[in-house]
């Protein structure tokens, strides 16, 4: 859900407001898009502009079908509004209560109008270069959540071309919790995601997370997101894409609940882990996995066990449903097919882990 980079969206509007500014640099570009941002930090003229996104309808959005100019009309009345970025066609946009109401922002239907910020990040998707992406994201969330992660309300347009994820972040009073994700929890910048290992960035989250029950048990839930990730062969899983969430500077910092989670090999045959793990970005087996949940993750060798075997029990179940992604995108049914084929080939590699 958060992106970072040198983004389509960055660039584009790069493209498109450069003309009419003296000097265009990245405090421009923040003049222009950091009116809504992922997180608790906004930046505008005054503080009378932030936040006032008009409202979509975003039940109807989902039900559309034609996909050409939608997204482009969706640009034109919310870039502006949408400080988020990523290699995927992204927007931040205010639900007007269509959705109704989730565990993570229960706003009562036909309320969250009142709330004047974004609420839900839309995201299209090249057909050309990414065919059925919206739909592979939908199914690898769906899996995450069968695999006991904690995963933000995700819903997919009629036809598929478009995914409507609602905010995580956003607060039943309308405001935003603070986020900040793993390049920023490490002092690095957006361009510096792939670097690194899961290691360090496993050392940093322990040195910052702490929920109610414990650091330990926060460290679990990263563990069972990267085991996940390795298990749907998901080779975009930087630095960027895991994160803290919390309300107060002085107390509770959690995970960010699971996000941008899509089977890249599909795209990318030989495709391998965004960071290192144990010296390599080669595809890890249950072994490593264990090995790293105990050494950095604050497990038993058990309880390390038992999370890799549930998590890849738990994709093995889910894969059943990835027949429905060519129902949902009739021109991307290889692409579940091949999602299918990646998913078993991690539940293998898991073999095992629960001996």
């Amino acid at each position: 859900m958060i992106g970072g980079g040198n983004s389509w969206a960055s660039s584009e509007r790069r493209g498109g407001n450069h003309r009419a500014l003296p000097v265009f640099d990245d405090l421009a570009l923040l003049g222009i898009v950091g009116r809504s941002l992922i997180g608790r930090l906004r930046f505008g003229a005054s503080p009378d502009e932030l936040d006032q996104v008009p409202p979509q309808n975003l039940r109807d959005l989902l039900a559309s079908r034609g996909t050409e100019g939608l997204f482009a009309d969706l640009l034109q009345r919310y870039a502006r509004y949408s400080g988020v970025a990523g290699i995927q066609p992204k927007l931040l946009i205010r639900d007007d209560g269509s959705l109704g109401t989730s565990k993570f922002s229960p706003i009562p239907v036909g309320e969250r109008v009142t709330a004047h910020g974004t609420t839900h990040v839309v995201k299209s998707f090249d057909a050309a270069k990414s065919r059925g992406l919206a739909a592979n994201e939908f199914f690898c969330l769906q899996a995450a959540r069968v695999a006991g992660l904690p995963v933000p309300r995700v819903e997919i347009a009629t036809e598929g071309h478009l995914l409507v994820v609602e905010r995580f972040d956003l607060k039943s009073d309308g405001t935003y919790l603070a986020f900040e994700d793993g390049c920023a929890l490490d002092g690095r910048l957006s361009r510096e995601k792939y670097e690194g290992s899961y290691e360090q960035l496993a050392a940093t989250l322990a040195s910052v997370l702490r929920g109610p029950d414990g650091t330990a048990a926060e460290l679990a839930r990263f563990f069972r997101l990267l085991v996940l990730s390795v298990v749907v062969r998901n080779g975009d899983a930087h630095r960027k894409n895991f994160g803290v969430i919390y309300d107060d500077a002085v107390g509770w910092a959690t995970l960010a609940p699971a996000f941008d989670i899509v089977t890249t090999s599909v795209y990318l045959p030989n495709d391998n882990l965004a960071l290192t793990l144990d010296g390599t970005k080669r595809w890890p087996e249950a072994k490593c996995l264990v090995r790293f949940g105990v050494q950095r993750c604050q497990l038993t060798a058990a309880a390390a066990r038992a999370i890799v075997a549930e998590v890849a029990e738990a994709v093995a179940r889910a894969s059943r449903e990835l027949d429905a992604l060519g129902d949902l995108d009739p021109q991307a049914k290889e692409i579940g097919e091949r999602m299918r084929t990646a998913w078993m080939d991690g539940v293998a590699a898991m073999r095992g882990a629960g001996a």
